[in-house]
């Protein structure tokens, strides 16, 4: 099995979901979670890490870390050297038309970029960076987000235009 942090999360979040359907009233902790995904063959410390991964999230959007902030509104983002090594072309473009068409500010791109550069991949695939734009928008409180338009994100067929 792939041991990636992204596995990690994406495996989890399918997970939670279903469970979520089955019983809405069944909570699941960490210790519960983390012994799921370990008895399903993930590795403790990428557990762990997709659980840092995903408290960052939840740290940014309290207020305990003061995210970046943008000024200007027609403003152009410059990407490093490591970044763009990170997110080819195409990913960088799909951040950059998720911005235009109103889906992202400046503020949620900085999160989704700096939770791109902690997931331990060399590059990150355009499917991937999907599935982190869902995640860090659906923890976002920049802005309502519709759980069903961000789905249609990640389930997007790269052959037909968002809706």
């Amino acid at each position: 099995m792939t041991n990636n942090i992204l596995d990690v999360l994406t495996y989890m979040f399918d997970y939670l979901f279903e469970e979520a359907e089955q019983d809405a009233t069944h909570e699941i902790d960490n210790t519960e979670l983390k012994a799921h995904l370990s008895d399903i063959g993930f590795d403790t410390m990428r557990i762990d890490k997709a659980l840092s991964w995903l408290e960052k999230i939840a740290t940014i959007q309290d207020g305990k870390i003061k995210p970046f902030k943008t000024t200007y509104q027609g403003s152009i983002r410059i990407y490093t050297k490591t970044e763009k090594i990170k997110l080819n072309a195409k990913s960088r473009g799909f951040l950059l038309f998720m911005e235009n068409i109103g889906q992202l500010n400046g503020n949620q791109r900085e999160m989704i970029i700096d939770q791109i550069m902690l997931l331990g991949d060399t590059s990150i695939s355009l499917e991937d960076l999907k599935w982190v734009v869902m995640m860090v928008l659906g923890n976002s409180v920049d802005g309502e987000t519709s759980t069903q338009w961000l789905e249609s994100i990640v389930f997007l067929d790269e052959n037909r235009t968002i809706q």
